[in-house]
């Protein structure tokens, strides 16, 4: 790949997850409005639905790449350091990936229950 098409990937990764997110926050708000009585046993049951569940995943995946992707140009935009920048990143990307594996064990239990 070319140096002056090196951004492309990640640009383009970030309109996908745009898009997705936006389609899903349409999804949701229309489940919400028609659930009818909004309380826990009704909520825990949306959630508990597989098609729920992956479509909910796949929404958070894409909220941390596209967190991932501008957080990153941030970084490297701004922190000039090498080290500093390095060690940025890494503390960054351990948080998001801390944070997946927490909605992953969340998302396990609803399902499970």
């Amino acid at each position: 790949m070319s140096r002056q098409v090196q951004g492309l990937r990640p640009w383009v990764w970030q309109r996908i997850s745009a898009l997705y997110l936006a389609l899903f926050l349409l999804y949701f708000v229309a489940s919400i409005i028609l659930i009818r009585h909004f309380d826990y046993d009704s909520w825990s049951a949306w959630v508990g639905h597989p098609l729920n569940s992956i479509l909910i995943y796949i929404g958070f995946l894409m909220l941390f790449m596209h967190a991932w992707v501008g957080i990153k140009d941030v970084v490297m935009d701004y922190i000039h350091p090498l080290a500093i920048r390095s060690l940025a990143l890494m503390l960054i990307g351990l948080g998001l990936l801390a944070c997946l594996v927490w909605l992953s064990r969340i998302l396990l239990m609803a399902l499970l229950k």
